[in-house]
């Protein structure tokens, strides 16, 4: 199957308050190509020009009506299909978050979640859907997001409707999926819907098969672990109600919400769990139709970024070549590393004692993280050490009871420390630079270096003061 042309090897743009500059774009579109990706799915999420009614919903920074249509004339020149992606039930953050639509709400507190009763809401969707896909002339697919759908028949309103139609909330969610579905298939013919399992996983054979949907959509099964913990029957009852469906691995945001040097192995690990399972599976589908190498950028709208495209882009290689090759083994690891121009084989987990050297687009940025992570490393092991908690506490400076000989050694090492994060943050500040906008240069830079910075100088400013002034010994 990873040699079949007609089987898509998908990779995830994920552009959550992080859209890389066409530039970069147009420097790594080539090398996706070439390691064997045909296709894209690019999730806009804010990064979409939204206008008129939706304009509200666009961020200031996201991509222009002109950049998309450049993004896509890459995209041909390199093979790559598109496939369009947003949102239209779950992690609905980035349209609820305004006040324009709070009423859109399903739990009015909270952002998250869409209420399906509310006569807006498919309106809004809609609307999105028309400006999306005309930016998007050709194409064919179209992906509808809806994973992750936490808050069901929660408002008044969608409980008075559950109590009339005798609606139970899986119900619901596919009554709002299939007006979103029926929808694109009434007035764009030609585009094959598709979408997340993960909200149907449980659900019993006898209700996806009433949910309508079975013809309509092409589920997209996630997985990101190296062991399966899908339900057991999951392709038996899959296979049941859709003839066709997708698969969905990582290459980089599924390890830890605020992980920012990924995890090679890992993911390599969970490439060869799916092909297993697809060997083992297929049988059961009429077609399995490609599977998606996600990149998360945040774990959603309000998250911290996680690993960024440069630094895990030797891991999308690694995974492309697994999915392409079937395996992975020392020729796999070996090409990679050359074509990235390792010095020595690519380090396939993070680790503060490795100091990689590699030239790629972007590679500034990846050993920039690696510099990161020895630093704060080194910063963590001096906040929380002994010497520094028993010498250096906050209850003996504030009362200025010291030990100046420990004093001066523990400024010392802050001096130390806060010089190394000062110059890494002009690095990064430079680096990034090349790749992302600058609300992300400096969101990064605030999140990860600023705030240990400001510690550190709070430690200087309060402890300095109770050294000894410097004393003249007579000759």
């Amino acid at each position: 199957m990873a040699t079949d042309p007609d089987f898509y090897h998908i990779v995830h743009l994920d552009l959550k308050g992080a859209p890389p500059k066409l530039s970069y774009l147009a420097e790594v579109f080539p090398l996706m190509h070439k390691w064997g990706s045909n296709c894209l799915l690019i999730e806009y999420e804010d990064m979409f020009p939204y206008e008129g009614e939706l304009e509200t919903i666009a961020a200031e920074h996201a991509y222009s009506k002109e950049d998309l249509q450049r993004i896509q004339q890459l995209a041909e020149q390199n093979d790559l299909e598109i496939i369009p992606l947003i949102q239209t039930f779950g992690h609905f953050e980035f349209v609820l978050k305004h006040e324009k639509f709070k009423e859109l709400r399903e739990v009015a507190p909270y952002p998250a979640a869409l209420c399906p009763t509310h006569p807006g809401s498919i309106k809004t969707v809609q609307m999105m859907i028309d400006q999306v896909i005309a930016l998007h002339p050709q194409a064919r697919r179209f992906h509808i997001g809806a994973d992750e759908v936490y808050y069901i028949g929660v408002c008044e309103h969608c409980q008075k409707r559950m109590r009339s139609e005798k609606l139970s909330s899986q119900q619901m969610f596919f009554a709002h999926i299939r007006a979103v579905i029926s929808y694109i298939k009434t007035h764009y013919s030609h585009i094959t819907v598709l979408m997340w399992d993960d909200m149907m996983r449980i659900t019993e054979l006898s209700v996806l098969e009433e949910s309508g949907i079975g013809n309509m959509v092409e589920p997209m099964v996630w997985h990101y672990l190296n062991h399966f913990l899908l339900p057991p029957d999951i392709w038996d009852r899959y296979s049941k109600v859709f003839p066709n469906i997708w698969l969905a691995s990582a290459f980089k945001g599924a390890t830890g919400s605020c992980m920012y040097v990924t995890n090679i192995i890992y993911h390599v690990e969970n490439h060869l769990a799916w092909i297993a399972m697809m060997a083992k599976e297929k049988h059961k589908f009429q077609t399995i139709r490609g599977i998606a190498i996600t990149g998360w950028q945040r774990y959603d709208h309000y998250a911290i970024l996680c690993e960024v495209l440069p630094e895990a882009l030797p891991c999308l290689a690694i995974c492309l070549n697994v999915l392409k090759t079937g395996t992975f083994n020392s020729d796999v690891h070996l090409s990679v590393s050359q074509e990235l121009q390792f010095e020595s084989a690519l380090p396939l987990v993070p680790d503060k004692r490795v100091s990689p050297s590699c030239k790629f687009p972007g590679s500034e940025i990846y050993l920039g993280m690696f510099e990161f992570l020895r630093l704060e490393l080194e910063y963590e092991e001096y906040m929380h050490s002994d010497r520094r908690l028993t010498w250096m506490n906050d209850y003996f400076i504030a009362r200025k009871f010291v030990n100046p000989a420990h004093l001066q050694s523990l400024l010392n090492e802050a001096i130390r420390l806060m010089n190394s994060l000062q110059q890494l943050q002009f690095k990064m500040q430079q680096c990034l630079s090349v790749v992302f906008y600058e609300n992300m240069v400096s969101e990064w830079i605030a999140v990860h270096i600023e705030q240990k910075l400001e510690k550190l100088k709070a430690i200087l400013d309060k402890a300095s003061p109770l050294l000894p002034s410097p004393t003249t010994t007579a000759s």
